[in-house]
């Protein structure tokens, strides 16, 4: 089958593993109180690795996973929840909490809502897969979480755009962005969600819609001939300046491209950009700009030059999915080998 998706890294492929058919009719939200978790000083990878990391209101840690649920990390062990514990899905790509102190969770099988206590499983209105295009990604997943000023939710799914969440109701948006697929309709995929420092909303695709700001009023669409480096943007980070900073998919000759509020620039391998699948992006304490890639290593870049980040011992670290640094400064990164912390001197596994 000829078609955009040929080149999506494993970490999304894996996806197709698990039906989405799972979900309840859009009315149904179920609450599950949480079971005791499960509670270990070291954790072991899931079969496909880690999806994504979050810096809770207190200070811990969350880590999502790609078959093994979420791990809440307190500083001193890692506690596991899994669909026993009440997750809609062990599939779980992105974690966000609101100003009311909840969790969000975006899963192969729609929302789930952690209120410290119970969890409600919140499917997205049901859009049917079984007319055989998609065989990848499901509209009924939700691979990206933010909230807005408001703090509403907003949500990117794998192939249905984006919804728009106010706890009672669903409104879909960006449907109808990038190349339509060989059914000659859009399938909108959404791997990542931004706020930035005015409060604007910056909405990736991976269907080459390349991103959209949302200002609170309109959508504005931003593509190559406006000067991003690609079509397929994978993820999206706002450093403390301001700066916004896009990585691709990097099927093409893209690069890394950050725009000042005015004009894009894009930074490629001519420049030493260790590789261009980026797929997290980070801006540590010292102004250097972390990138993790699904093809190649972990790399940093200081506004003037590119290296490849490793440890003491020469180790290097590849297929890395996220980026995060807590609220002591420990730099956390993570993907399909395992989880890592770095604390400025010292890289520490924290997998066994």
């Amino acid at each position: 089958m000829k078609f955009i998706f040929r080149s999506i890294t494993f970490l999304i492929l894996v996806s197709i593993v698990s039906s989405c058919n799972r979900q309840a009719g859009n009315n149904e939200k179920l609450l599950i109180k949480v079971e005791k978790a499960s509670e270990e000083n070291k954790i072991p990878v899931p079969e496909y690795g880690f999806s994504n990391g979050y810096v809770d209101n207190d200070g811990t840690l969350w880590f999502s996973s790609n078959g093994g649920g979420v791990y809440h990390y307190d500083g001193k062990t890692f506690k596991q929840y899994t669909e026993q514990n009440g997750l809609s899905s062990n599939r779980v790509f992105a974690i966000v909490s609101d100003l009311k102190n909840n969790l969000w969770f975006g899963t192969q099988n729609g929302l789930t809502k952690y209120d410290r206590k119970q969890f409600k499983h919140i499917p997205l209105p049901y859009r049917d897969t079984l007319n055989g295009w998609y065989p990848v990604l499901s509209p009924n997943a939700v691979h990206a979480l933010a909230t807005d000023k408001k703090d509403n939710l907003w949500i990117g799914t794998a192939g249905g755009g984006a919804y728009f969440y106010d706890g009672k109701k669903f409104k879909s948006y960006l449907t109808e962005i990038g190349r339509k697929q060989e059914d000659s309709l859009y399938h909108n995929w959404i791997p990542f969600i931004r706020k930035d420092n005015d409060g604007n909303l910056w909405f990736a695709s991976m269907t080459h819609g390349g991103v959209n700001r949302f200002d609170g009023k309109k959508f504005t669409q931003f593509l190559p001939i406006d000067g991003l480096s690609d079509t397929q943007v994978r993820t999206i980070f706002c450093d403390k300046s301001g700066k916004l900073w896009f990585g691709f998919n990097g099927s093409r000759k893209s690069g890394l491209t950050y725009y000042d509020g005015k004009t894009f620039t894009s930074l490629t391998e001519k420049d030493g950009l260790c590789n261009t699948n980026i797929q997290a992006i980070y801006e540590d304490k010292n102004g250097r700009i972390w990138l993790g890639s699904g093809r190649g290593n972990i790399c940093l870049y200081d506004g003037k030059q590119f290296i490849e980040f490793k440890a003491k011992e020469g180790r290097k670290f590849d297929r890395i999915n996220f980026i995060i640094e807590d609220n002591i400064g420990n730099i956390w990164f993570g993907g399909k080998n395992g989880l890592w912390k770095y604390d400025g001197e010292t890289v520490t596994q924290i997998t066994k």
